[in-house]
């Protein structure tokens, strides 16, 4: 279910310099297509931090030659053993700690690595949705002097939207101190006040 499209935001872009919406992205109207490219950006640059709903544990194979290739879509390879150095070059995994003598994008096993994915923006839940939108409003404004006080309007709902994002993130980690392992089993001495002794 999408909660807002890319046309919404847009539309939102050029409302906030006056300008009257359009029905169609494919319109040609001289401010849209800077719309529609400051809000790609937005999404990468915010779906880069990595969120719940963009990180995926996979095994990369080498292909015959011995290059492993990342999808399309991937913003960041994190390895999951960190003990391993590859990083990601272009669409190669690259080996930069691999002797001088070998061929540091050539890998002779499987990896499992940590994919950091480019979600479709119609795709993204939508806290995520409001972020980038944000995002991509301020950028606009910036792109076109807009009025400092819609500029502020904007950034206050953009660190709203920050935050309610950042709290599902921490609900959907489970990020939670108490329910560690180490933590949940440790006993914690109390005296009769609740005062930890």
């Amino acid at each position: 279910m999408t909660f807002l499209s890319k046309l919404d935001v847009v539309n939102d872009m050029l409302a906030s310099l006056g300008e009257s919406p359009i029905n169609d992205l494919s319109t040609g109207h001289p401010m849209a297509a800077t719309g529609q490219r400051l809000l790609n950006q937005a999404g990468v640059r915010e779906q880069s931090k990595s969120w719940w709903f963009n990180k995926e544990l996979v095994t990369l194979s080498p292909d015959g030659t011995g290059t492993i290739y990342v999808p399309t879509d991937t913003l960041r390879v994190d390895p999951q053993d960190e003990s391993q150095a590859f990083v990601q070059r272009g669409r190669r995994l690259y080996n930069p700690f691999a002797a001088a003598s070998v061929d540091k994008y050539v890998f002779t096993s499987p990896v499992r690595c940590w994919l950091v994915r480019l979600v479709p923006f119609e795709d993204l839940p939508a806290p995520a949705q409001n972020l980038v939108s944000f995002a991509a409003q301020m950028d606009f404004s910036k792109a076109y002097d807009g009025d400092p006080a819609k500029y502020a309007a904007l950034k206050l709902s953009y660190t709203d939207a920050y935050t309610t994002l950042m709290a599902d993130h921490i609900r959907n980690q489970n990020s939670n101190l108490l329910r560690r392992r180490s933590v949940g089993y440790a006993a914690v001495p109390f005296n009769n006040y609740g005062i930890i002794q």
